[in-house]
């Protein structure tokens, strides 16, 4: 037998939770980032409240782990997969009234929810992500191209918010809000976002977010169409994964999407290794 517990303490549920994650930091970063961020602010996803929620068996061991901030995919987490926990997790979403936009975890514990939704709600799971987790402790000796990295400035913040913007357009397959000149700021406030700079033109962006316990994550690396192949998005992805060994982090994760075989090829080359695979699925 299972209870789900529903939280509206961003505080209390990261203490409650954060054990499950924490030995395989890299296999749940995404949820684990997630609520490390609304630790600090419960909107900083936005205006609506995220749904937070741990499954629990009678022994008052915690079977499943559960984040969703609106519009965004719900992140389940279950290790090792216990299946009964994530119907229990399922049926009280039901009769709780939740409308979920999709899910997102590691591959068999996606699947098993987006199965058992489907079954459950008659909504039609479609898989439309495969991605990897990847994990890097130390940088490996790569040949740069032309240029250097440049932290960004204030000043930069709508550049930065363009190039994101970009890439949201290209490769990003979830509604997501813009980003603005302002919402930039927060990170370049941060001293998390990169350009690769060459000829006095950012030719590439990264973005260091998602602080973990012992790691943080690099995103939104984007290189615009016409300066690709030149080197720019593996050079930018070594320098800032330097960069936060060297402020304290002990590793730095990210993903890539599958379908992407330049993307996979070229981080591995930087020193990331495989971790695992995760599936996202849209319900419609």
């Amino acid at each position: 037998m299972f209870t789900v517990k529903f939280f509206e303490d961003p505080l209390l549920f990261y203490e409650q939770a954060h054990r499950l994650w924490v030995e395989a930091e890299t296999r749940n970063n995404l949820i684990l980032g997630l609520a490390s961020r609304l630790r600090e602010d419960l909107h900083a996803f936005g205006e609506e409240l995220p749904l937070m929620a741990l499954v629990q068996a009678e022994h008052g061991g915690i079977a499943a782990s559960a984040v969703m901030t609106p519009p965004f995919a719900m992140v389940v987490q279950s290790e090792p997969l216990n299946q009964a926990a994530i119907e229990t997790l399922a049926d009280a979403l039901i009769t709780n009234g939740w409308r979920l936009p999709g899910v997102n975890g590691v591959e068999d514990v996606s699947d098993c929810f987006a199965r058992t939704w489907q079954q459950k709600t008659g909504q039609d799971a479609r898989l439309i992500v495969r991605s990897r987790a990847y994990e890097l402790r130390q940088v490996a000796e790569i040949d740069l191209p032309p240029g250097r990295m440049e932290l960004a400035k204030e000043s930069d913040a709508q550049l930065a918010a363009d190039l994101q913007n970009a890439m949201v357009a290209e490769v990003i397959v979830e509604p997501r809000k813009p980003v603005t000149s302002e919402s930039a700021l927060v990170s370049i406030r941060q001293k998390r976002t990169f350009f690769w700079v060459d000829g006095g033109e950012a030719v590439s962006i990264a973005l260091a977010n998602r602080p973990q316990i012992t790691g943080i994550c690099v995103s939104g690396v984007y290189t615009p169409p016409t300066q690709r192949r030149r080197g720019y998005a593996r050079a930018l992805v070594a320098e800032v994964s330097k960069e936060m060994l060297s402020r304290g982090y002990e590793l730095v994760n990210l993903f890539t999407n599958l379908s992407n075989p330049t993307s996979n090829k070229i981080y591995q080359e930087v020193g990331y290794k495989p971790v695992c695979d995760y599936h996202q699925y849209r319900f419609e």
